[in-house]
């Protein structure tokens, strides 16, 4: 019975200093409020200035990349790629940095072909708030164009926080 008692006492402090150790980690790994405004500030200014700072061997006319005539399929693939800098998913296919610049030349794209696109209202709905810097419903826009894509892999589970956004436009646009 002893023997018993002394295993059991054993265990609960093992398992005790287990969670004291697990949740101690998480939190000495949490940013802090000033590193998550500096990163969402730059996150910010890289919407505002990305496409200004491209080199110039790499701009190209946002009219010759996103023709008056842009296919829908293209529209879809270019919002859901864009979405991905917003959105936490198990996988991702596809990336577009977001920029002012090119968000607005799809909103007139998606606007010019409202009529003749199968789901132009809903492009125009996402564009007209992202436009607005308003990336607070990014993943619905996310899963929406996934599904009209018949995405079975990579459902958006969350908005990313602004440091791990800032993480992903590192690691994916900036070389």
């Amino acid at each position: 019975m002893k023997k018993t008692l002394i295993i059991f006492f054993i265990i609960v402090g093992v398992l005790a200093i287990g969670v004291g150790v697990y949740y101690l980690s998480k939190y000495l790994n949490e940013p802090s409020e000033e590193e998550i405004l500096e990163a969402q500030e730059q996150i910010e200014e890289e919407f505002k200035t990305a496409e200004v700072d491209m080199p110039e061997d790499d701009k190209l006319d946002l009219k010759i990349r996103f023709p008056d005539d842009l296919a829908e399929s293209n529209i879809q693939d270019i919002i859901h790629g864009m979405s991905h800098q917003k959105v936490a998913a198990e996988q991702k296919w596809g990336e577009y940095q977001i920029t002012q610049e090119r968000v607005e030349r799809l909103l007139e794209v998606a606007i010019l072909n409202k009529e003749k696109y199968i789901s132009g209202d809903a492009y125009v709905s996402i564009l007209e708030k992202w436009v607005q810097g308003d990336f607070s419903n990014a993943v619905l826009d996310h899963n929406y164009i996934w599904s009209l894509q018949g995405g079975n892999v990579g459902e958006a589970t969350r908005l990313l926080t602004p440091v791990e956004e800032k993480a992903y436009i590192e690691s994916h646009f900036k070389k």
